[in-house]
């Protein structure tokens, strides 16, 4: 309980330092949103010359997107600040703070920052969900919605995790943002159906880099029911407590190794 308070009053403090610029917080809630609109337009044109994409329709690849944005969306509001450990604080030496400090380095990260421009994201992928189903024919079943929930809330965490491991590594060399943002930019392959891809990339997907684990077969799971809805949550689950696990285990494992950088 006292962590849980800590980080509610970290975040809140977090909040109170972002909208003291409101016009600043406004115009990044804004640009999140937009860019995404962007993204959403340029399928939509795409798909106006290409009538379908490997069989798939435009609200079927709306549905896609839009599904693929929830997770996404909720690993943007609580894990943000990781990308600037991963490109900037440990090489310009603003870790050491946390150091010094009596509470765990990585749930300082955690509450270090909380983003409230992914509320764009998430908004922008519900409407699209809702949207792309009106003109759809779902067959809507109990375990469908369940493993929809599980996929986004336990894939946020995959994300998360991910992004942990990344960032940790940084401790050991100073700077890992690049390798990070290669790592996250697979989750774009997972905005799409994993059928048009050949087995190898879905491979990836499904098995390394399970961004299609818990994107693409919960939806495939709701508008086609190609998978049991149970043994796929059960799997998107298992999935998630063994990479925070392991992303906690690297990050473990790399904090003991850091050095200040004396900048």
């Amino acid at each position: 309980m006292r962590y849980v308070h800590l980080y509610f009053t970290c975040i809140k403090r977090s909040m109170i330092s972002r909208l003291e610029y409101k016009k600043d917080t406004i115009v990044a809630l804004f640009s999140f949103f937009f860019s995404n609109l962007c993204s959403l337009a340029a399928i939509y044109f795409i798909l106006q010359a290409i009538p379908a994409l490997s069989g798939y329709s435009l609200p079927e690849v709306g549905f896609f997107y839009g599904f693929s944005m929830l997770p996404i969306s909720l690993d943007h509001l609580f894990s943000d600040e990781f990308w600037l450990v991963a490109y900037r604080r440990v090489k310009d030496g603003d870790m050491d703070m946390h150091f010094l400090r009596p509470v765990p380095v990585m749930f300082q990260v955690f509450a270090e920052t909380f983003q409230p421009e992914g509320f764009g994201e998430l908004i922008l992928g519900v409407a699209l969900i809702t949207v792309c189903a009106l003109n759809l024919t779902v067959n809507v079943t109990f375990g469908a919605i369940v493993v929809l929930c599980v996929g986004a809330v336990f894939g946020a965490i995959i994300i998360t995790s991910l992004k942990v491991a990344m960032s940790a590594l940084a401790f050991i060399f100073k700077r890992s943002g690049p390798l990070l943002q290669v790592i996250y930019n697979f989750s774009s392959y997972a905005k799409y159906p994993l059928a048009i891809y050949p087995g190898l990339i879905r491979a990836l997907l499904i098995f390394v880099l399970p961004f299609g684990l818990f994107i693409s077969l919960p939806v495939d799971t709701l508008l086609y029911g190609k998978y049991n809805p149970w043994l796929l949550s059960l799997a998107i689950i298992g999935c998630a407590a063994v990479f925070f696990a392991l992303a906690t285990w690297i990050w473990t494992i790399c904090e003991r190794r850091y050095e200040s950088t004396g900048s």
